[in-house]
């Protein structure tokens, strides 16, 4: 089963440089879905913000991709567009939830932003 999850957002933190998560709670109670989601009624799946900095240096864990996409925007800034801060690790979240008028418990991968960096 595929998750497409309506979001509600935390506060944002300041703009800066891409170091980390800030939390984006979803709340399946606010999406109509609390009829059949038995457990969680919300959770934290967080996001990631900030800037990319040129050029990337290995603390942001970017790709080759990105790496050389930044050099590019560093020496010829009107030929590359900036690497974008995006999860670089993901957990999964357990949830139970009716599946047929059947109680299931599954483990749906990448629900929950566990790490970010510049991509």
């Amino acid at each position: 089963m595929e998750l497409h999850l309506l979001l509600q957002q935390q506060q944002s933190s300041p703009r800066g440089r891409c170091v980390g998560r800030v939390d984006m709670w979803v709340d399946f109670d606010q999406i109509g879905w609390d009829e059949w989601i038995v457990h969680p009624k919300r959770y934290n799946a967080y996001r990631c913000e900030g800037e990319c900095p040129t050029p990337l240096d290995e603390s942001f864990r970017p790709t080759n991709h990105a790496y050389m996409q930044s050099l590019l925007r560093h020496h010829h800034p009107e030929r590359g567009s900036c690497p974008s801060c995006v999860p670089t690790r993901l957990s999964p979240l357990s949830m139970l939830y009716y599946e047929n008028d059947d109680l299931a418990l599954r483990h749906h991968e990448d629900m929950i932003v566990e790490e970010c960096g510049c991509h």
